[in-house]
């Protein structure tokens, strides 16, 4: 199992309240944190997991419809969740439970400039890149990557929700310009960045500790952040050739790729994503 914790020195909460103000925090609902202690407890059954998985039809329905995705791989189709929780494993299924449990959490932003279905629609090509590449650098991680891509950008509803036209004013600088830092521009604004407010909010819910690194580190320089993470953070929302660029430089250079087996991993990424049903 994965290293499950981060203690933060403050209660995150508390911080959270000082940079959002009065907005309401989003939460798990209590079945998701139910199934999430299942996950963690060694002494839980496959049935145990299994039965609170099905008691949410919703989070039943997707946590199969992510397995069985191009995403994943898998040899075999998976008709039933007792059949996903013996082939996958613990550690996977709760990176696919995650996934599904903290997009369903997040608002659904009411800036009129923020488009919510197309954050999360290229935060899904995030993911499936992520996981593309895991198979080529970290195998043995490739649904954390996945989870990683995919939720690595979280906190940029809640911030779009809580800073208004103002936060969009950034991304559209950020969107349009290579040499601006997406962190930079936040912190020149309002004091803080997307990557503090999510690592927050990750340790409000008690996420594992690679998700709360990689979404505080994934611009940096952190250490414990999976490659494959760190280079899919630069795919940029006004997702297209030109804005795909700085990727495929980034991921030429890191991984010795040649160009055309780097468009053709972007393609087929692409098209998974859109198969996923989250």
């Amino acid at each position: 199992m994965l290293k499950l914790f981060k203690k933060s020195k403050k209660d995150p909460d508390s911080e959270l309240r000082a940079i959002v103000g009065d907005y309401e925090l989003p939460s798990f609902p209590s079945t998701i944190m139910n199934i999430l202690d299942l996950l963690r407890d060694p002494d839980s059954s496959i049935k145990d997991i299994s039965d609170q998985i099905e008691m949410d039809p919703g989070l039943h329905v997707k946590v199969l419809a992510t397995v069985n995705s191009a995403a994943f791989g898998l040899a075999m189709r998976v008709n039933n969740v007792t059949h996903a929780v013996s082939l996958l494993g613990r550690s996977r299924l709760e990176s696919i439970v995650l996934s599904v449990a903290v997009k369903d959490a997040l608002p659904d932003s009411k800036t009129p400039c923020f488009d919510g279905k197309h954050f999360w629609k290229v935060s899904m090509i995030r993911a499936s890149v992520a996981r593309a590449l895991a198979q080529r650098l970290h195998p043995s991680m490739t649904a954390e990557a996945f989870s990683a891509g995919l939720l690595q950008d979280m906190a940029m509803p809640v911030m779009a929700d809580v800073k208004k036209e103002k936060y969009c004013e950034i991304l559209e600088k950020w969107n349009k310009d290579d040499t601006r830092d997406i962190c930079d521009l936040e912190k020149e604004n309002f004091g803080m960045d997307h990557t503090t407010v999510g690592a927050l909010l990750a340790e409000k819910w008690g996420l594992p500790e690679y998700l709360i690194e990689s979404i505080r580190g994934h611009h940096g320089q952190g250490s414990q952040v999976m490659p494959a993470v760190k280079m899919v953070s630069v795919i940029k929302y006004s997702i297209n050739d030109e804005s795909l660029e700085s990727f495929k430089k980034v991921c030429i250079a890191e991984t010795g790729m040649d160009e055309a087996s780097v468009r053709e991993m972007i393609k087929t990424s692409i098209k998974v994503a859109g198969e996923l049903g989250l």
